[in-house]
């Protein structure tokens, strides 16, 4: 593949499909090289269940990003319709095949995380105008690696200036609890390998990433967060220090998980306590 350049419309499995780094594989090595190999290189490799709270961040990504393909990629199931009887089956087999069915709360649901994040202003003036799933490829200069990555919206300023921005489902949106998920899930990595990888693959200056978040349940709750240069210059490093492991690993053809005798040492908060119980067996 022709390297660097930005693809718009690109089909999602193409994308996937594509061999080349991603944030994804990051976070697998940040887990262990062992972890990334079983999951993204090995033969072997098995392909991933669906869970639900996937699924309903890709319908929750739809209603924000793309709601004029909300209703052909996604079906309300009748109210009353039993799938197990004939008429259900009928109606279930008779769908398209790119067609998913979905609940009238799952349809209510992703209405109103729509709605959430519409009516906060950064968040309403970033995406009312730009492309939504635009992939990006590059080679890093230091590894020779092919890379992408694929945000999930891009807002051109008027000085030709990029902002991306990433929705992400959240139990809380409140920045005091979303700053412990970035953390937690390597949401500063997925900004500075996004930030860095755009700018490169279009040639174009990324002056900002911004995060959309939205509460999963009710009461739907959205925020506009954006990481401070502390937090992206540890992505930054993250993303450097894991992609040379990567190459590493593709060099010596070695993915270690936990080499060597670990010592384990209780948590902080496990010694805290000036009278801990001792349980005897």
């Amino acid at each position: 593949m022709e390297h660097a350049r930005i693809i718009h419309g690109m089909d999602n499995a193409e994308y996937h499909a594509t061999p080349a780094v991603s944030n994804t594989v990051l976070s697998s090595i940040a887990r262990s090289p062992a972890h990334c190999f079983a999951l993204h290189v090995s033969e072997d490799r098995r392909k991933q269940a669906t869970t639900p709270a996937f699924f309903a961040g890709t319908l929750a990504h739809c209603a924000i990003l793309e709601p004029d393909a909300l209703l052909e990629r996604y079906i309300v199931r009748p109210e009353g319709l039993d799938l197990r009887t004939k008429a259900g089956k009928e109606w279930r087999d008779a769908l398209p095949a790119d067609v998913l069915m979905i609940s009238a709360d799952e349809w209510s649901t992703a209405i109103a995380q729509r709605d959430a994040v519409r009516v906060v202003p950064e968040l309403a003036e970033l995406l009312g105008a730009g492309a939504a799933e635009v992939s990006a490829f590059w080679t890093d200069d230091e590894t020779g690696l092919s890379c992408k990555c694929r945000p999930d919206w891009v807002h051109t300023l008027s000085d030709g200036r990029v902002i991306l921005v990433d929705v992400k489902t959240t139990t809380d949106a409140d920045p005091r609890q979303f700053t412990r998920a970035v953390w937690k899930y390597g949401y500063h990595r997925q900004a500075a390998w996004y930030s860095a990888g755009y700018a490169r693959a279009a040639g174009v200056e990324v002056a900002g990433f911004v995060f959309a978040a939205v509460t999963s349940a009710h009461p739907f709750i959205a925020a506009a967060h954006t990481l401070d240069d502390d937090y992206l210059r540890i992505g930054q490093d993250e993303c450097r220090r894991l992609l040379d492991e990567y190459a590493d690993c593709k060099l010596t053809g070695r993915w270690p998980a936990f080499p060597g005798m670990n010592l384990l040492s209780p948590p902080a908060w496990a010694t805290q306590s000036d009278e801990l119980e001792v349980f005897h067996v």
